[in-house]
């Protein structure tokens, strides 16, 4: 039987199509599944085959390499028959053999993709159910920031042009009477509130994407962003942004700022941090930004499993998941002297990244 053994691994060795294979192959021990055909009961052989099929179905050995496999093996045994006794019903039984055993061992394949089928069909809805709910929440989201837009542009713009419009009938009758002090004082209020009318256009224009962005670029939008966050907050923004590609898709440009405005307006509102650190790096392949505070922290796990609280965060994941990457937040509360903080660190896969800039 070892003679047998060697003669068949050869032949799969240096049988071209399944070569790669042949090490898989030879784990089948077909010289044992030939013995025990006579002494297992055939409920039992069969479901050891059919194991067998799965098996290797699951390890990706195509179906026509296991059939070769056998077929090889009768090849390996059928020199040691000749002239032996009853060599021809030897020969049948090790026929029939075959043909029974590669039966069971493509049922075994034929199962082993119906459950692999059935596994990618639930993987597909649980995505079709997973882009459903989030095209729910970025509706949702999209109207809470249509609204927050609209609630601005009345609470800031609306109500300095309406102050301006009537300090503008005020300044017509005061000339009328020709009371210059009060002209001149109204003019200089009416300066004061088209300056805060325009600091307010500013800062809306940046939540949306600022004008540098299209004339300089992405890093320069985030340069200009983070630096008027600064000085809107008090809080120090150190950046960092190391080799670049002078341009990314516009779409992960766009998933990066919403993250930062994000990360951003949580440290503001929540963190009580008084530094923050962002970071864009280029690996060879993919891009990552990090942003890091030094505030007091909060508990991820519990703030993911509250829907309210978690809005933002599961925004933020939704977003750059759909671009194929990943966001990892890690948070330490403050504890006593030891400090807290918060790293948000969002991974974006890039196929090719040249021009670093």
């Amino acid at each position: 039987m070892s003679r047998i053994r060697r003669a068949w691994r050869s032949l799969l060795r240096h049988y071209e199509p399944c070569g790669q294979y042949s090490a898989l192959l030879a784990e089948l021990y077909l010289g044992k599944r030939f013995r025990d055909l006579s002494s297992t009961p055939s409920h039992m052989y069969r479901m050891e085959s059919e194991n067998q099929g799965k098996d290797l179905a699951s390890k990706g050995v195509p179906v026509e390499c296991a059939a070769a496999a056998i077929s090889l093996y009768v090849k390996s045994c059928l020199p040691h028959l000749r002239h032996a006794d009853k060599e021809e019903d030897y020969r049948r039984a090790l026929l029939r053999w075959a043909s029974v055993y590669q039966f069971f061992l493509i049922a075994g394949y034929r199962k082993q993709i119906t459950t692999d089928r059935q596994a990618l069909q639930e993987k597909v809805k649980a995505t079709e159910r997973r882009f459903q709910a989030l095209s729910a929440e970025l509706g949702d989201a999209y109207e809470i920031e249509r609204r927050r837009l609209a609630q601005d542009l009345h609470d800031e713009i609306g109500h300095d042009l309406i102050v301006l419009k009537l300090y503008t009938q005020i300044i017509g009758m005061d000339l009328k009477k020709g009371n210059v002090k009060e002209v001149r004082r109204k003019l200089k209020e009416s300066i004061s509130l088209i300056d805060h009318a325009l600091q307010s256009v500013r800062h809306l224009v940046f939540d949306l994407g600022p004008a540098v962005w299209n004339e300089q670029g992405f890093v320069a939008a985030v340069k200009a962003y983070s630096r008027q966050f600064a000085e809107r907050t008090g809080i120090k923004v150190h950046f960092n942004a190391r080799r670049l590609p002078a341009t990314l898709p516009s779409r992960y440009e766009t998933a990066l700022y919403k993250v930062l405005q994000g990360s951003l307006a949580n440290i503001g509102a929540h963190a009580k941090a008084k530094n923050v650190s962002i970071t864009l790096i280029s690996r060879r392949d993919s891009i990552v930004m990090r942003v890091e505070d030094d505030g007091k922290g909060f508990d991820v796990d519990r703030t993911m499993a509250t829907v309210p609280e978690s809005f933002g965060l599961r925004a933020m994941r939704d977003r750059i998941e759909l671009l194929g990457g990943a966001v990892q937040v890690t948070s330490r509360p403050t504890n006593g002297a030891l400090r807290g903080g918060t790293t948000i660190e969002v991974t974006l896969p890039v196929q090719k990244v040249a021009g670093a800039a």
